[in-house]
């Protein structure tokens, strides 16, 4: 399949999609008693004293930074697409599968939680707490990039929240429909966006299902998302997220990533800490 294209199903028929990133309207969700609404508990390890800050903001060099950071290279400048039926941007090769299997490696040596809820949720799940790798996602990935001319009411996106969680789905595992609700920090932040990364999909043959799938208000069969290894999903948090749900893997194991997109107001938006370059026309910008 080329760059910059990707596959979907709308009502049950493959549909390729290929478009400037644009700030679709946003329309505004409704939960069922067949959906849930998701609340998740995040819980911060205990922070180092004594340790200072370095100067001069977050660099991304084999001296520092994070395990995570450091498996990026190079800067990249992603190409979006974007669906008809529901507020969804897509990013096909976000991340290279050498990127993906790393990260799979740290969630897995880190341990997961399981999380259960009868018929609506089966899933094993592992925060990494880490603001290096967050700003590598963010800069070094080319999401800021992308989203460098987007404000939503005043406030303009600022970063990715540095607790970044990594769902896992073995055989049987689901999250049943649901609305992603942002996430406000104590330093006024808040997210308006979730990024949702496959880390593995069709290519490797590690799982079978597993599709994501979007229900827009205007249409009685849902957009189904078949994961792509690196394939990043943008979209709209809060009373605007459409009704979503991963469905049941049958066999195998599939890993996804998800982030929130942190916004604030204009004014108090500092610098990027890595500046943005436009890419040349061999880089497809």
């Amino acid at each position: 399949m080329p760059d910059g294209h990707m596959v979907v199903r709308e009502h049950g028929s493959h549909h390729e999609s290929s478009a400037p990133f644009h700030h679709a309207t946003l329309r505004k969700a409704y939960l069922s008693k067949d959906s849930l609404q998701i609340d998740m508990e995040i819980k911060f390890p205990h922070r180092e004293k004594n340790k200072k800050p370095q100067k001069g903001g977050l660099r991304f060099s084999h001296n520092t930074g994070s395990i995570l950071s450091n498996i990026f290279t190079e800067q990249k400048y992603p190409e979006p697409v974007y669906f008809q039926s529901v507020d969804c941007v897509g990013f096909p090769n976000f991340l290279s599968s050498r990127e993906c299997r790393k990260i799979i490696d740290f969630a897995e040596a880190q341990g997961f939680s399981v999380q259960k809820r009868h018929r609506l949720l089966n899933m094993m799940w592992t925060d990494v707490v880490d603001p290096f790798f967050a700003e590598a996602l963010w800069q070094m990935c080319g999401l800021g990039w992308v989203l460098r001319n987007l404000g939503i009411d005043g406030e303009v996106p600022c970063g990715l929240n540095d607790v970044i969680r990594i769902q896992k789905f073995t055989k049987g595992g689901l999250f049943g429909r649901h609305t992603d609700q942002p996430v406000t920090r104590a330093d006024g932040r808040t997210s308006k966006y979730s990024l949702r990364i496959f880390l593995n999909g069709k290519e490797e043959k590690d799982f079978e299902g597993g599709y994501s799938a979007f229900h827009g208000i205007c249409s009685p069969q849902p957009v189904l998302v078949e994961p792509e290894t690196g394939l990043g999903l943008l979209y709209p948090q809060g009373e605007y997220c459409a009704l979503q749900e991963e469905m049941e893997v049958v066999a195998g194991c599939k890993y996804v990533l998800r982030a929130d997109v942190l916004f604030q107001r204009a004014k108090d938006c500092v610098s990027p800490h890595i500046p943005f370059h436009h890419p040349s026309p061999s880089c497809g910008g």
